[in-house]
């Protein structure tokens, strides 16, 4: 009896223990700064043993601003950016920045983003991040909010941060196909080249990220794009429509697909869809003969 009851005992502690250690704090995070040429993200293991969850993400951010001590990496935040708060929201972060964050030559702010989501996202339970600029919400290139962020949003080429290159919001089918969710891309703008055509390009060639579906059919061919009057006239060949045999709720994904992607650039306020050079009255399912605003109730919030 007495041995059962030793037995006993030492399975208790066992099994308190080992609730014990998974309640244990984090010991280290990732965070992510520039590589020497500012082309890419370096990862940097910071040891955070001492402090609480409610700490982590203001220290990561106040890391972040510190910069490397590593010579073979580089700030990706830019040097007089000032941090003004930090708040936590169940598994979303929320930081402001002071004005400095956008980069006074604009080609540098797809590594910050990254740095400071990435980042942000290796601290346990954390999972969305948004950032704002003095109270405001970080603003694009083409002019759009760039709203709430989960680490898979955001992907760029390592080897093409230059002067012809643009960051880009695409629009894609989340896994359920229920919703249009964002991925971040840097493109590489060739001298001439229209960013409006590399947008429907980069949507056909699908996307690079598991957390999203193709929209799009690869098969589809663009015929020319032109905007006018502030209305962006696609013509794309019939793979188009006749590629995608599907049901009325996915058709509105492939639709707004290419419509909330384009209106992300400044100038694009609707798209006029052509096949093969003429209008279509229907796609499928859906009216096709009218030009078509922004609707952001596809987006995933």
């Amino acid at each position: 009896m007495t041995k059962r009851l030793l037995l006993a005992c030492l399975a208790a502690i066992l099994f308190l223990t080992a609730c014990g250690n998974s309640t244990k704090p984090q010991k280290k995070v990732v965070i992510y700064f520039a590589n020497a040429s500012g082309t890419d993200l370096a990862a940097v293991d910071l040891d955070v043993n001492k402090k609480s969850a409610e700490e982590l993400p203001r220290y990561v951010i106040e890391k972040l601003l510190e910069g490397p001590t590593d010579s073979k990496m580089s700030r990706a935040i830019p040097s007089e950016t000032k941090l003004l708060s930090v708040t936590t929201e169940n598994a979303l972060v929320k930081v402001d920045f002071s004005k400095e964050f956008y980069h006074e030559e604009g080609i540098y702010d797809i590594l910050a983003i990254a740095s400071v989501v990435k980042s942000l996202c290796s601290i346990n339970g954390v999972e969305q991040v948004l950032i704002t600029v003095e109270g405001e919400p970080f603003v694009t290139t083409g002019g759009k909010e760039l709203g709430i962020l989960k680490e898979g949003d955001i992907v760029f080429d390592a080897d093409a941060l230059a002067q012809d290159e643009e960051d880009v919001t695409l629009y894609f089918s989340d896994l359920n196909a229920e919703y249009l969710v964002p991925e971040i891309r840097r493109v590489k703008v060739r001298r001439g080249e229209a960013l409006e055509k590399l947008v429907v390009q980069e949507l056909i060639a699908g996307p690079k990220t598991n957390q999203a579906g193709r929209t799009v059919p690869q098969e589809t061919k663009i015929r020319s794009i032109e905007i006018k009057d502030n209305v962006c006239f696609v013509n794309l060949s019939s793979e188009f429509v006749s590629k995608n045999m599907v049901g009325s709720t996915a058709e509105r994904l492939i639709i707004y697909s290419i419509v909330n992607s384009l209106t992300e650039l400044s100038g694009i306020d609707k798209v006029q869809f052509l096949i093969e050079g003429e209008k279509r009255d229907v796609y499928q399912h859906m009216f096709f003969n009218e030009p078509f605003s922004r609707d952001v109730s596809m987006i995933q919030k």
